[in-house]
């Protein structure tokens, strides 16, 4: 199942399109079905809600946060001092782990 939904190469500009980026990690918790156990119920909710909070961000205005390094921008400016520890730019940090 993930190998049919790997991510793609990066474009010359080094840009991760988000809708894209969405679309593959939303893969991920059902891998974590596959496993068969319940105990990786807890990763599977951390990665979805980190996976939530991303789209949350990209869909109140998906030509504006159209790569994720757009939406990173984005809430370093509205964010500041706070920034990165808030928004889609947290759950970025945590869903890469």
């Amino acid at each position: 199942m993930l190998a049919e939904h790997q991510f793609k190469q990066l474009p010359a500009d080094k840009q991760i399109d988000t809708r894209a980026f969405l679309e593959s990690v939303s893969y991920l918790p059902p891998f974590f079905d596959c496993l068969g156990s319940t105990v990786f119920s807890p990763i599977k909710a951390d990665v979805t809600g980190n996976i939530t909070k991303i789209k949350n961000v990209y869909e109140t205005n998906p030509t504006k946060f159209r790569t994720l390094q757009l939406i990173l921008e984005g809430e370093k400016e509205q964010y500041g001092t706070e920034w990165p520890n808030v928004g889609a730019t947290l759950a970025l940090m945590w869903l890469k782990r």
